[in-house]
């Protein structure tokens, strides 16, 4: 991957706010701005989708079919706005 250079101003507090979680987190604050507008902007590479679409098929989660599924949520929305 090839990386292109930016400049970021920040206001002086989110810039110290920037170096604790860099700190914290044991990543540069370019990695968490990088993470951050990807994540924000949904920009995912189609790799980094499958990944994640496998990782999802390997949870086991039950699952029915989607019309059902549109009615328990349906029903549990109209339970939770009035109860």
């Amino acid at each position: 991957m090839t990386l292109k250079k930016t400049t970021l101003l920040f206001e002086e507090q989110t810039y110290k706010r920037l170096q604790e979680k860099s700190k914290a987190e044991k990543l540069s604050i370019g990695e968490l701005v990088r993470e951050a507008v990807t994540n924000y902007y949904g920009i995912k590479s189609n790799k980094e989708k499958m990944e994640a679409l496998e990782k999802l098929g390997r949870m086991n989660m039950p699952v029915s079919d989607y019309g059902k599924m549109e009615k328990d949520i349906i029903r549990g929305l109209v339970y939770d706005k009035y109860s």
